[in-house]
């Protein structure tokens, strides 16, 4: 037992002097003192090889980390962290940054799986509604509460789904779908309601479910296995709204003929060109892209979509309210697997409303972390003094302003009622009315979270060192790129005397390669082609050829005028290249014919690159010597101390 107090204590004294070797001082620039855990948390991020806790190697990166550290120091005196752009970009990001924080993973890892085991069905589903507005008055909610008892009760006493549906949904598609939604899929509906259809079984229908548009109670007519997306094309012909029996047998006689055009073996694209009517698709062989369950396209060509199976199969003639259609599947896409889809899901979780389940969640665990407390009797008086004029931006908040007590705190911080009416005033505008209860209640738990979220990301970098770094890396990074833009990129580009200057200080290093003059004539005239060979022998300009041939009834047509190759540039040109080194010609300039093709090829031994032809790579060079010489002034301005023996007690 002895033992093994004596073995807990030396941990315990292993764990704070390693806390305080993290730290330790290992560099200093001026009055800026720089931890080893700093040192050692940017240093690893960027060398993960096996040698890269050896003193050589860290003794190497220390010299870039003090440019690095001089750079930031420079900017912060400078006051370019003071700046409104400065502080917004950061805000920005930190904003981002903080999002992942904020939510809880294990709800979110929930989420994620759901949706995609969702995502292996498609579910045919039909529904009752009766509509009620989010923010109804409680009489309202009442009375859209005992109409959908009501038709649960018929339900359940065994009346018709469809026929209760036609007679009591207050859903304006009733009229034509008798109820039916169709085929549907996760994320094509509110979430509460996807839910509700994803945990009901094939036959039976739900409890009364509420989503915004109001209390639903749905039926599953059936489930399949996720028929994933189909790209088609399609040749349609369009029906007039008062055909002729004339009319439709020209109609009968026109899908007939393709058809049997389509079963003889002809293109479909091409047959889409010559026949659909549908303009926009038959310019693209009458492709229409990929259908989804549930997607944009009318229920009865989706469902005509979904029935084709092999890929290149063509459908029997669909009528739809548009016309006749023949529809061919090009290619199919099957659900893939998990850890391909997860990235996009969890992306379009926390896009959608399921992501207030997980924000719940985080404000829930918040309030027991932060011993939040709420006084409810202090929120009285807001039902009665807030009045229906605050939804046309009248309401005078003065009476509000001066209540006092205090309505709720957590952690070292307390609300007053005075603090809720200044909230309360701010949503005095013109808006939605509804029931003052409901508005007080809502508007005090919108209040309530944003608090304690805001709360909390003034914690994160106390809570979370992870993202104390992070923050610190986007702070010092964003002074980084500030500055040197101000005093090497931007800088490099507009002192063009600079430039110039520092080009023809070192304009030697920017040479060219022997390369070669290239230019291509062809005509149909065998005759004009001879001439024209004799005439380009004596080295003449295209421009010359152009107007001496071009100008007779004969024909020259420059191809390609006069390009400077590089040999590896393109392989057709390697080929005349090629040609022109075999010839053994010591001549620089050579004429070769091809049938009625004559091409000129002229080289041009290594020369020097003129600023313009140059400029890029010049560039480049121009701010590398500016940075060197920035760099040489700033550890020339400040003192620069490297605490060897620190720097040598964390090395391997």
């Amino acid at each position: 037992m002895k033992k093994n107090r004596i073995l807990i204590l030396l941990i315990v004294l292993f764990a704070f002097s390693n806390l305080n070797a993290q730290d330790r001082i290992i560099l200093e620039i001026d009055d800026n003192k720089i931890s080893v855990k700093e040192f050692l948390h940017i240093y690893q991020k960027n060398n993960t090889d096996d040698n890269a806790m050896k003193l050589e190697a860290l003794e190497n990166y220390m010299d870039l980390f003090i440019n690095f550290k001089l750079k930031v120091i420079e900017a912060q005196n400078l006051g370019i962290d003071t700046t409104q752009d400065f502080k917004n970009e950061l805000a920005s990001y930190r904003h981002q940054l903080a999002q992942p924080y904020l939510s809880d993973k294990s709800v979110e890892e929930e989420l994620i799986k759901e949706a995609y085991e969702r995502m292996k069905y498609d579910i045919n589903v039909s529904h009752i509604l009766v509509n009620i507005d989010p923010n109804a008055s409680y009489q309202d909610t009442l009375q859209a509460w005992d109409k959908i008892n009501k038709v649960y009760e018929r339900l359940q006493n065994g009346e018709d789904f469809e026929t209760v549906a036609i007679e009591m949904s207050e859903d304006e598609s009733v009229k034509f779908n008798n109820g039916n939604l169709g085929w549907q899929k996760v994320f094509g509906l509110v979430y509460p309601f996807e839910t509700a259809m994803y945990e009901t079984e094939i036959g039976h229908f739900s409890k009364p479910v509420r989503t915004q548009y109001g209390y639903h109670i749905l039926k599953v007519n059936n489930k399949r296995p996720a028929k994933g997306r189909h790209k088609v094309a399609h040749i349609m012909l369009t029906k007039p709204h008062q055909i002729t029996p004339e009319q439709h047998k020209m109609l009968e006689d026109k899908l007939e003929e393709i058809q049997k055009r389509i079963e003889a073996g002809e293109d479909f694209g091409a047959l889409a060109r010559e026949y659909s009517e549908d303009r926009r698709s038959a310019q693209t062989d009458g492709v229409l892209g990929w259908i989804e369950v549930g997607g944009k396209m009318i229920r009865v060509f989706e469902d005509a979509v979904f029935e084709i199976d092999k890929v290149g199969e063509i459908s029997e003639v669909l009528e739809t309210s548009y016309g006749y259609h023949i529809i061919k599947l090009l290619e199919k896409e099957e659900i893939k697997s998990f850890e391909e889809l997860k990235p996009s899901l969890k992306t379009r979780i926390s896009n959608s409303a399921r992501a207030s389940k997980s924000r719940k969640t985080v404000i829930e665990n918040l309030k027991k972390e932060y011993n939040a407390q709420i006084n409810t009797k202090a929120l009285e008086p807001f039902y009665t003094l807030v009045t229906d004029s605050i939804f046309n931006g009248t309401w005078d908040a003065n009476e509000a302003l001066k209540l006092n007590e205090v309505l709720f705190s957590f952690a070292d911080k307390t609300f007053t009622q005075a603090d809720f009416a200044e909230f309360l005033d701010s949503r005095n505008r013109k808006q939605t009315k509804f029931a003052i209860n409901s508005f007080i209640n809502q508007s005090f738990d919108n209040y309530f979270d944003r608090q304690i979220v805001e709360y909390e990301k003034e914690q994160l970098e106390e809570k979370y060192p992870q993202f104390k770094y992070l923050m610190k890396e986007y702070h010092d990074g964003i002074l980084l790129f500030e500055l040197t833009d101000q005093k090497v990129w931007s800088k490099a580009i507009a002192d063009t005397i600079g430039l110039e200057k520092f080009y023809n200080q070192n304009k030697d290093k920017y040479r060219w390669d022997t390369r070669y003059s290239i230019t291509t004539y062809k005509t149909e005239d065998p005759k004009t082609a001879s001439k024209l060979e004799k005439k380009l022998k004596k080295e003449r300009s295209w421009e010359w050829i152009n107007k001496k041939f071009n100008s007779t009834d004969s024909s020259a047509v420059v191809v390609s005028q006069d390009e400077m190759f590089l040999p590896g540039q393109d392989n057709e040109i390697d080929k005349i290249i090629n040609q022109f080194k075999s010839n053994n010609s010591s001549k620089k300039y050579q004429v070769i014919a091809k049938d009625n093709q004559i091409t000129t090829v002229k080289l041009i031994p290594p020369c020097i690159k003129t600023l313009s032809e140059a400029r890029g790579i010049v560039t480049a060079d121009y701010q590398n010597q500016l940075e060197k010489e920035w760099i040489e002034e700033l550890r020339s301005k400040y003192k620069i101390t490297i605490n060897q023996d620190v720097l040598e007690s964390i090395a391997e």
